[in-house]
């Protein structure tokens, strides 16, 4: 099968851990242990978060009061190249010479003039009181959003259009090599289009959802550290959804921040290519694939949704 699996940013960063290089080394090693048996037997392309190491490059940058900070394209273009080495370098260790990786830097196309522009919801860097955030606010051009009477930048997330470098990645695969797209950096096509960076962060799930579809892959798999889809999420009414429709899903509600994008990136997929998608554990990944566990979003089934028993 042809296969699209988005890691999230857990993959190389599990909460409360500190952002070092061997923290990310050992989690990225633990991670091309689980996903070498299936780069064995699969055509695979990786997309990855890379919040953790964004946020800490952001921070970096937003130190230097008198120098002009980094820009989002360059920072997403940093943080996804430190991710997608690690992953790259650690899946080579794994697989030997079974398989050729190559980390390969994805530009996803978004519109200059998409309304997400004017409605930037999206946070990053750290907190700042109020009167900071105003001379941010005047020097920079940041907008920002109160939490609880702390403000935190907030930044555009426009639609993604297309991924420019996607005919580079159906070479890879037709010649055997499993590809890790790194970042992506979103660009903007100028008027004899050439290409410039953007101020904004692309949806990691959203893009993971489009190159599935780009490269016409068998099945999309989110990676992330809970077992599946739940309802109810926490409650003691929680209930783990084996299978689903989008339809059925679009029924129900998911946090916006966390689970929320990967179900509506997944139903994306099902609904336009009518193949399948699974959302589960890194650490069960061949059980997902073999539908012993995770979630499993379908065209079509018998009835509504289908619960994991309790």
């Amino acid at each position: 099968m042809r296969l699209v699996v988005s890691l999230g940013g857990n993959a190389l960063l599990r909460k409360g851990q500190a952002i070092t290089a061997e923290n990310q080394r050992e989690n990225a090693a633990m991670a091309a242990m689980w996903l070498a048996p299936v780069f064995r037997e699969h055509d695979v392309v990786i997309a990855h978060g890379s919040g953790p190491q964004l946020a800490m490059l952001a921070l970096q940058s937003f130190s230097y009061r008198v120098a002009e900070p980094t820009r989002l394209d360059l920072l997403c273009a940093q943080a996804g190249g430190e991710t997608g080495y690690l992953l790259a370098r650690e899946l080579r260790n794994k697989l030997g010479s079974d398989r050729h990786v190559v980390a390969h830097m994805a530009q996803v196309l978004v519109n200059a003039d998409d309304e997400a522009f004017g409605k930037p919801a999206k946070p990053i860097g750290p907190f700042y009181e109020r009167t900071y955030a105003h001379q941010l606010r005047q020097l920079r051009g940041w907008q920002f959003a109160d939490f609880d009477g702390e403000y935190r930048r907030v930044v555009p997330v426009p639609r993604l259009l297309e991924t420019i470098e996607i005919g580079a990645a159906k070479s890879m695969l037709g010649s055997g090599t499993a590809v890790v797209m790194c970042g992506p950096v979103p660009v903007a096509a100028g008027s004899g289009g050439e290409l410039h960076g953007m101020e904004a962060l692309p949806d990691k799930d959203e893009f993971a959802s489009l190159l599935a579809r780009e490269l016409d892959a068998d099945g999309l798999l989110f990676l992330t550290d809970v077992l599946s889809v739940a309802t109810d999420y926490g409650k003691p009414e929680q209930r783990q959804i084996r299978q689903a429709t989008p339809a059925s899903l679009g029924t129900l509600a998911f946090d916006p921040s966390s689970m929320g994008p990967k179900v509506k990136a997944a139903c994306d997929f099902v609904e336009a290519s009518h193949r399948w998608a699974a959302i589960g554990s890194i650490s069960n990944v061949e059980h997902v694939l073999s539908r012993e566990a995770g979630t499993r979003v379908v065209p079509t089934m018998a009835g509504a949704i289908d619960f994991w028993p309790r």
